[in-house]
């Protein structure tokens, strides 16, 4: 079973076979096994993967289609060897460089078709681990992965092992020195090259991934989706990551305060606290810092020295070395003065500074006047820095339309940290603003779906936060009278109604995705399956959807084809949909190799006897989340001879027409090894049931 998160998240379950039942169910996630490793495919090329063979027990094997597949389903600082097919790539450098920048754990082999002298230089600068040439020899890949398994030990050795903590415990930094020079050696040669090519860079950016789909919302043009919140989220990390790395470049450590590498990392770390990439450039900004601490005070510039002494406190306060140099600190404290603390405080590191205030003081190294001046200036600094971080905080939940929940995680929270803090309100203002405008509308669709808990919540938080009289008045009394109407006068399902006929005669079938006929339809069979209209609706915009599909095929745009009946098949079985369904997967077969003739004869398996490439991960429906609806579909597909999924149809489901676009969605991403019979790869048929639950 596929589960994800904790209580009241959705669990999502399958199950496998031709007679699979809902009770069974399968752990998709293999036991922890610390001598294996991911070996990472990068390719599109679906024959190169024969090529590779048995990679033995060691490895676990895995393919994507592009570096940018790669970067976008591992997490940064991932351990594991990369099989990068290089052939025809004429901007190698900044391929390697973005791979490198996005895991530094990462021990990346060659495949091309070319002499070897063109891989001797990135070779003996450690960017790739080995060369091997196409078409590929046995011997050559395992001596390749063996240098590739010796790479990755090296850097773990040097780096950990990839967790994306802030900084590493404390007694875990005598790495061996040949470690320290290969690692050196990597950032060094990734830093080169990304500064010659970053223009060829650019195109290899990755796409944010959308983020899990949280609770309903009312259909709004104005707003964005959950999933494209998600991403915009995403790409403004990503923008922050981006710019640290070329401030890194540019050797900004510190300076501006708004634009250095350090700001930029613990932005991106305020907005996603598990970014693995922002919390190893920060351990790689405080290796140059504690450099940079032993040569200024060589040279005798204190304010540099003490500068970086405090800010590579702030990022590892539990390093070893830091105590070897307060020691030499100490003894040229008659010499500093207050110096220190003012570097403390540069580093936004208050309670170091409060530290040394009260060593001063207890040394009558400064005068009362001074200890008083310097105490008012931690406590304004502290308010300041707190008041920003939680600023960033509220726009980050606001865009993620997290207003009051969790508890602890909220705009709501944030903003009420952030009065304590001291921040006054007109520096709050627009933020406020937004958040009782984003309430009063949550407010309103709680009402409408009979959520009433929800709706007391957020006007008791509409209060806190100084909402007009009249909108509070408004809302408990829309408030007050839906609770004296009986469920079944709502009259939701009605609205949904008229506004799938209305888009469907203004052309918007499926677009804007929240405001679009389809959109509707999936609302009124969520909400009210028995719906008298419901049926005509769903075949009229069936029939639009199938129209475009078959324009799709006649351009042989299968993609597009795919995706339209993709869609259809979400709103039930009919005779056009069997036969455009039967269209696509011959023109998917032909383009695979497979003669109809095969194709007649191919034969059906189980699921779990396919090895998957790519894990099923469905998202849960939002309007079936909020109703707290359960369910399952069953679905049939083909696995090509190269892997992929195609003829994804959902044969059965319950209840009908709420789960089956989302699961159809999550099956036509899986990637499978291919199914081998008699040593050649063949087309498979199998099914799959994808259970929809919701964790007590």
């Amino acid at each position: 079973m596929f589960e994800s998160g904790g209580a009241g998240v959705p669990k999502l379950a399958e199950t496998h076979g031709p007679a699979a039942t809902d009770s069974s169910e399968l752990n998709s996630a293999p036991s922890s096994d610390k001598l294996k490793l991911p070996v990472f495919l990068v390719t599109s090329d679906d024959s190169l993967w024969s090529q590779i063979g048995g990679l033995g027990n060691d490895w676990i094997p895995k393919q994507v289609d592009s570096i940018d597949e790669l970067v976008a389903t591992t997490r940064s600082g991932q351990a594991g060897a990369v099989l990068w097919d290089a052939r025809g790539c004429r901007t190698s450098a900044a391929a390697l460089s973005h791979m490198q920048l996005h895991s530094d754990r990462f021990a990346i082999v060659a495949l091309d078709d070319a002499g070897a002298a063109a891989w001797t230089l990135p070779i003996e600068q450690r960017q790739v681990a080995a060369h091997v040439p196409l078409p590929v020899v046995a011997e050559n890949l395992i001596d390749a992965l063996k240098r590739a398994r010796e790479e990755i030990n090296a850097r773990v050795a040097l780096l950990g092992n990839g967790a994306a903590a802030a900084s590493p415990p404390p007694g875990r930094r005598k790495f061996p020195w040949a470690a320290a020079a290969i690692a050196a050696g990597v950032v060094g040669a990734c830093a080169a090259t990304f500064v010659l090519m970053r223009h060829d860079d650019s195109a290899l950016t990755p796409k944010s991934q959308p983020g899990t789909v949280r609770g309903p919302q009312e259909p709004d043009k104005a707003a964005a989706t959950a999933g494209e919140k998600a991403v915009a989220m995403g790409e403004k990390v990503d923008t922050l990551i981006d710019r640290a790395r070329q401030a890194m470049l540019d050797r900004h450590y510190l300076d501006p305060a708004e634009g250095s590498a350090l700001s930029l990392y613990r932005d991106a770390l305020i907005l996603d606290p598990s970014n693995g990439e922002a919390a190893q450039g920060l351990q790689r900004l405080a290796e140059i810092l504690f450099a940079r601490v032993q040569s200024a005070l060589d040279e005798r510039k204190f304010d540099v020295a003490l500068q970086a002494l405090e800010t590579a406190r702030s990022i590892s306060p539990g390093d070893r070395r830091l105590a070897i140099l307060d020691e030499r600190v100490a003894s040229l404290r008659a010499e500093l003065g207050p110096a220190q603390i003012q570097a403390a405080l540069s580093a936004q590191n208050f309670d170091r500074a409060v530290q040394l205030i009260d060593e001063a003081a207890r040394a009558k190294a400064l005068s009362g006047a001074k200890l008083n001046q310097l105490r008012d200036e931690v406590r304004r600094r502290r308010e300041q820095f707190d008041v920003g971080r939680f600023v960033t905080l509220i726009d980050a939940r606001l865009q993620q339309d997290r207003l009051i929940d969790p508890r602890n995680d909220s705009a709501a929270y944030y903003l009420n940290q952030a009065r304590q803090a001291g921040a006054s309100t007109p520096a709050l203002q627009s933020q406020n603003q937004e958040f009782l405008k984003r309430s009063t509308q949550a407010a309103h669709g709680a009402i409408d779906q009979r959520r009433f808990g929800d709706a007391e919540r957020f006007l008791a938080e509409l209060q806190n936060s100084g909402a007009p009289g009249a909108t509070l008045t408004a809302l408990q009394r829309d408030l007050t009278a839906a609770r004296s109407q009986p469920a079944h006068e709502k009259n939701d399902q009605p609205q949904f109604l008229e506004l799938a006929r209305a888009r469907l005669a203004q052309g918007n079938v499926i677009e804007p995705e929240n405001d679009s006929a389809l959109h509707y339809v999936n609302q009124l069979r969520a909400v009210d399956p028995q719906n008298g209209g419901l049926a005509q609706i769903s075949g009229a915009v069936q029939g639009q959807i199938l129209a475009r599909a078959r324009s799709a095929l006649d351009a042989a745009d299968t993609a597009k084809a795919e995706a339209m009946l993709r869609l259809a098949n979400g709103l039930g079985a009919s005779t056009d949909l069997e036969a455009l369904n039967e269209r696509l997967l011959q023109a998917k077969l032909a383009a695979s190799g497979v003669t109809p003739a095969s194709a007649g004869a191919m034969p059906e398996v189980a699921e779990n006897s396919l090895t998957r490439l790519k894990s099923l991960q469905p998202l849960y429906p939002r309007q079936a989340l909020a109703h707290n609806t359960e369910g399952w579909v069953e679905i049939s597909y083909t696995v090509t001879p190269a892997g992929k999924v195609i003829d994804v149809k959902a044969l059965n489901s319950n209840p009908s027409g709420v789960f089956e676009a989302a699961a159809t969605e999550a099956v036509s991403r899986l990637r499978y090894k291919p199914f081998l019979q008699g040593g050649k790869a063949i087309a498979v048929g199998t099914k799959i049931r994808v259970a929809f639950r919701i964790a007590a």
